[in-house]
């Protein structure tokens, strides 16, 4: 067949984004072309002729997953055809937000503390988010997610002094990470003492004049 395709968009694709590849028809004219996809949205599809034996293609699919690109030329399917294309959500950690007090200025060793990761406007990419300790070691760290596009985090620090937390998105530090805290000593009820005036049970002055 002297008909064939290449380019970027026969690889891989993005959702929500102009995928490009182009058919060469090499001097069989391009009115014999037949152009479909298959996959898990509709994509829009538009050829231009280049008037040089070539089609450059574009399109446009809304949905993540596999994508079946079927190229035909006089009805039959061209070499390679169909190729399957593998479209992937734009995604983009500097739309990550990170808040809560498990990040601020009143966590204490030994308390568990919580924070939230909002990834809803990055697009869909592993989340991976590390503690580590004054010593530099990685403590235990539980992410949830919510299944609304956030993830509760909860970690409960061993001790108090300098902790470092990584939030990191498809391999990337999201803004503000690696965040630094320092951790308070916690609080020991055996150190804590009461004192007031002397007051018995009852409330009335412990000795009364007499």
């Amino acid at each position: 067949s002297r008909v064939r395709a290449y380019g970027p968009g026969l690889e891989g694709g993005l959702v929500n984004k102009s995928n490009r590849f182009t058919v060469e028809t090499r001097g069989a004219g391009t009115g014999g072309l037949g152009l479909a996809i298959e996959g898990p949205s509709e994509a829009k599809m538009s050829c231009k002729d280049n008037k040089d034996g070539s089609c450059s293609v574009e399109y446009i699919p809304f949905t993540p997953g596999d994508y079946d690109v079927n190229i035909t030329f006089g009805g039959r399917p061209i070499p390679g055809s169909p190729f399957r294309v593998p479209v992937k959500d734009v995604v983009d950690p500097s739309k990550i937000k990170c808040s809560g007090p498990g990040l601020g200025a009143g966590v204490r060793a030994r308390v568990p503390q919580t924070f939230t990761v909002d990834c809803s406007k990055a697009g869909l990419a592993p989340l991976e988010v590390k503690v580590l300790g004054p010593s530099g070691v990685a403590e235990p760290v539980e992410v949830r997610d919510n299944g609304d596009g956030t993830h509760a985090v909860k970690y409960t620090p061993a001790t108090d002094g300098p902790y470092t937390i990584s939030v990191k998105y498809a391999g990337q530090e999201v803004p503000r990470s690696p965040f630094k805290i320092r951790v308070l000593p916690a609080h020991d009820a055996s150190k804590v003492r009461a004192s007031g005036p002397g007051l018995n049970a009852s409330g009335i002055p412990a000795s009364l004049p007499v």
